[in-house]
């Protein structure tokens, strides 16, 4: 559940490199990531939208000249948030959401970070209290999970980016597995027919979070609404598929992400870990990473801790064969390790996939673990395989 603003742990990002916005830019080859609401449109879609148009506009078909204030601003900021418009996800979030620093909720990850500036020129769907309309989400590439969409409270301070203590504290409306049709503005999509809040006026934000079911990944929208009428949407009848996965709705947030492997050797420590509080590391974001690593201190003791490390592929191809490797900074050793051949010299660790587990699929991830001697420290840079990667 949101906390109050004042409790919540800001986590630190990198800013991308500002792009000038009439720029021409050419398009990525490959999308690193997938899905994105379309009615009601998200700030992504929406300013991809309105680039685009732009772009027709000024003779430039296919490039980005967005015309819309908080549009141009997004794009001078970093174009990837635009060409990637279904991208804006943290890849080992893993169900803790309330891990995201307050105003960062519309762009957790620095990529999209201009999503979260407090603007009136955001382009606004009109709706009406109490509206049935359809909601649909682009199927960029296809999961299972929950849509929950959340709703800012009366009164939130429109001059301020969305924070936690901004929304009401239950979500309007959550679904699992909706069906998916073809066909829609942007290709496949899910959709689910939903009744808005029938108490609000005026203008407010929709946030909305795609949660996978199959791997730690989460997907974060923002919609801008206006109560004042007019939305006249006619639902599409109510969908008849019934989703065959049916796991039990967890609000309570997963402490480490963990993946399943096929058989799971059990780590035997000696010594017996007296919890601690986890460092929290500074990522390090590299343009268009391939990948995020979360290396995570569940526990310590004087002298030694455990360590658990996730590893999220974030391109659209599965890595057969990985090898990670990081660099301990405070003289850290390991002593063992479980779903991984880790070897350490000097100060880097390097850890292979074993026998039985050495694919990561796409928008997947991949847990292991390991015993450490000495006192561990933030971890700030990390690769997959010879790439630099994303590290939280």
């Amino acid at each position: 559940m949101p906390r109050p603003r004042s409790t919540r742990r800001t986590l630190g990002g990198v800013a991308a490199t500002a792009l000038v916005a009439t720029a021409l830019v050419a398009i990525p080859t490959a999308a690193q990531a997938h899905g994105g609401l379309t009615n009601p449109p998200t700030r992504t879609w929406v300013c991809y939208q309105d680039g685009l148009a732009g772009g027709q506009a000024a003779g430039e078909a296919g490039n980005m000249r967005p015309t819309n204030a908080a549009c141009k601003n997004a794009f001078a900021d970093n174009s990837y948030g635009f060409y990637n418009w279904f991208g804006d996800l943290l890849g080992t979030i893993n169900g803790r959401h309330e891990t995201i620093a307050d105003g960062k909720l519309c762009g957790p990850d620095s990529k999209f970070a201009a999503f979260n500036t407090p603007s009136s020129a955001w382009p606004t769907t009109k709706v009406t209290p109490g509206q049935t309309m359809t909601f649909e989400y682009a199927a960029v590439a296809r999961h299972p999970g929950y849509f929950t969409t959340w709703i800012t409270k009366d009164g939130w301070n429109q001059n301020e980016a969305i924070g936690w203590d901004d929304l009401e504290a239950a979500p309007f409306d959550r679904v699992l597995n909706p069906p998916l049709r073809e066909g829609g503005v942007a290709g496949p999509e899910y959709w689910w027919n939903v009744k808005l809040p029938s108490n609000k006026s005026g203008k407010h934000v929709l946030f909305n979070i795609w949660e996978r079911t199959d791997s730690p990944e989460s997907f974060y929208n923002c919609v801008d609404v206006d109560f004042g009428g007019g939305g006249g949407v006619t639902p599409t009848p109510t969908p008849s598929v019934t989703p065959t996965v049916t796991p039990t709705p967890t609000q309570t947030p997963t402490p480490t992400p963990s993946v399943t492997p096929t058989q799971t050797p059990t780590p035997t420590p000696t010594p017996t870990p007296t919890p601690t509080s986890t460092p929290t590391p500074t990522p390090t974001v590299p343009d268009d990473s391939v990948c995020e690593v979360e290396i995570d201190t569940s526990s310590s003791w004087p002298g030694g801790f455990q360590g658990n490390v996730t590893v999220f592929n974030a391109t659209m191809e599965p890595v057969n064969g990985w090898e990670v490797s990081w660099k301990f900074a405070n003289g850290e050793q390991v002593q063992q390790s479980w779903s991984s051949v880790t070897t350490q010299s000097g100060s880097t660790v390097t850890a292979k996939n074993a026998a039985w587990n050495p694919t990561i699929a796409h928008h997947n991830a991949v847990t292991f673990g390991f015993i450490g001697a000495g006192t561990p420290a933030p971890v700030t840079a990390a690769t997959l395989n010879g790439n630099p990667c994303i590290v939280r």
